[in-house]
């Protein structure tokens, strides 16, 4: 089975576990989330409410106690409406002229976990624990 789940990540391996290794284990508790048939804007808001720690009484904004949380068949997640053919990501490669454009039918074609991981992202405040809470979120391509 860890053939297996190395051989489906389609992240960059060690850049995930370095950021793992940064991160001090220890009071973590470990949430699995199984994107399979689930829509991606109500998954993304309970990963988000996790990674924040929202969902324990000792929350404070200023503190990270935020979860570690898996996401399980990331492929299988689905959308509403016409959100596959008309939702476009935008990015820019820092080249003049370069605005690149995907929409999420190929994003999902291509990497699937970004397009939780770019959800998630933006529910997250933007401020400095942004940045050191959202390194706990794992990706795993099973299909059970």
């Amino acid at each position: 089975m860890a053939s297996q789940t190395a051989t489906s990540f389609n992240g960059n391996l060690k850049k995930a576990l370095a950021g793992l290794r940064r991160i001090d284990l220890d009071g973590l508790r470990w949430k699995i989330f199984d994107a399979k048939g689930q829509v991606l804007g109500r998954l993304a808001s309970q990963i988000s409410t996790v990674i924040q720690g929202k969902d324990k009484p000792t929350y404070a904004p200023n503190r990270d106690d935020g979860d570690m949380c898996i996401v399980l068949n990331a492929k299988d997640v689905c959308v509403t409406g016409r959100k596959l053919t008309n939702k476009v990501y935008h990015w820019h490669t820092g080249y003049i002229g370069h605005l690149k454009q995907r929409t999420l039918k190929d994003q999902m074609a291509k990497d699937p976990t970004e397009v939780i991981r770019k959800a998630v992202l933006r529910m997250l405040p933007r401020n400095k624990l942004r940045d050191v809470s959202f390194i706990v979120v794992a990706f795993l391509l099973l299909r059970f």
